[in-house]
């Protein structure tokens, strides 16, 4: 579903479906708490471990895409995901303002909040979490820079210049450990988002949630960063001329091209989300498939399983670039069964 049009449509397929499923209902509570709580998403799931456990997931909590008691290992049903700009006006017909009370709270817009919700989300499906202390930024550096995935690239195009944002990024703390440089990063004031190119957008992400997590989560969250930027490269330029131009036949018919321009270079994360339906649902699966069968994931993969993590971290993702003021919008996640 394309961003423009995505609010008339969610609109319209609300008033065919009628109420959304209220806290009474006693179906499909396919979010299951280990202390025997079960919720009807995720979200939901989420605010009560955050609130009752601490942000640690009891043994037996599982979620839809690792739950062992579900029927039907088909295909799953189409994730629509529909970007909302957030600096205007919000009415009750708007697809965000009809959640549920258990999935208002869910997030936070606090930047380490929006970090530690994604490593509560990973908390759900292994053991991720850094268990090395780094005492210096020196440590952290070396640690980023030596676990950066780029053996798994042929083309050093795909990952170079986020890899040389990270190293630069580092730098500074390191030579300035009680300053942050994401503060000292430009503002455009009209738009009131940082200048910041997609590329050191992305860099930051990882100088923030690396050192968090283990090696093996950090290859994964990396290369997952490392095929976000590339999707942009492909389908940036002419994604956001249809999306300007207001084209929705054009919008609804976004085909990859091999592209020499660096879009994570030039841009800015005011349209950093345009293309997300295409990443997850297209070319994610392609881009995991071209990794090859050696390359074992746990998180991340072609596989229906591991793209729903796909989209569960990619609305993560927009919550962090939000809560920096990398952009102006988030994403909502809506399926063709609420």
């Amino acid at each position: 579903m394309d961003a423009q049009n995505s609010a008339a449509k969610d609109d319209q397929s609300l008033q065919q479906r009628g109420k959304r499923r209220g806290r009474s209902d006693q179906n499909n509570r396919d979010y299951f708490c280990g202390c025997g709580k079960s919720y009807l998403s995720y979200p939901a799931l989420y605010t009560h471990l955050k609130q009752k456990h601490d942000s640690k997931p009891p043994d037996g909590t599982l979620l839809p895409n690792n739950t062992a008691q579900r029927t039907g290992r088909g295909r799953p049903k189409k994730v629509f995901i529909i970007l909302q700009t957030l600096n205007m006006q919000l009415d009750e017909n708007d697809p965000k303002s009809v959640k549920s009370d258990d999935e208002k709270s869910a997030y936070s817009n606090e930047p380490e909040e929006t970090l530690e919700d994604m490593l509560v989300f990973l908390d759900s499906l292994g053991s991720f979490r850094q268990g090395e202390k780094f005492n210096t930024e020196e440590e952290k550096q070396k640690y980023l820079l030596k676990n950066f995935p780029k053996e798994y690239f042929s083309n050093n195009n795909d990952f170079q210049s986020i890899m040389d944002h990270i190293k630069e990024i580092t730098t500074e703390k390191i030579k300035n450990p009680t300053e942050d440089p994401i503060n000292k990063e430009e503002i455009d004031h009209v738009k009131n988002i940082k200048k910041t190119c997609i590329n050191k957008i992305l860099a930051y992400f990882l100088v923030y949630l690396g050192p968090k997590i283990n090696v093996d989560a950090y290859k994964e969250i990396a290369t997952f960063t490392i095929f976000f930027a590339r999707s942009l490269n492909q389908l940036g330029y002419q994604a956001q001329q249809a999306y300007e131009s207001g084209d929705a036949e054009q919008q609804n018919q976004i085909i990859k091209v091999e592209s020499t321009s660096q879009y994570c270079e030039e841009q800015n994360g005011e349209q950093i989300l345009l293309t997300a339906n295409e990443f997850i649902l297209q070319m994610l699966p392609e881009f995991y498939q071209q990794l090859g069968q050696d390359k074992k994931t746990q998180i991340f993969g072609s596989q229906p399983e591991k793209l729903k993590n796909a989209v569960y971290i990619t609305q993560h993702l927009s919550y962090w670039f939000y809560s920096q003021k990398f952009t102006n919008c988030r994403l909502a996640l809506y399926t063709d069964d609420e």
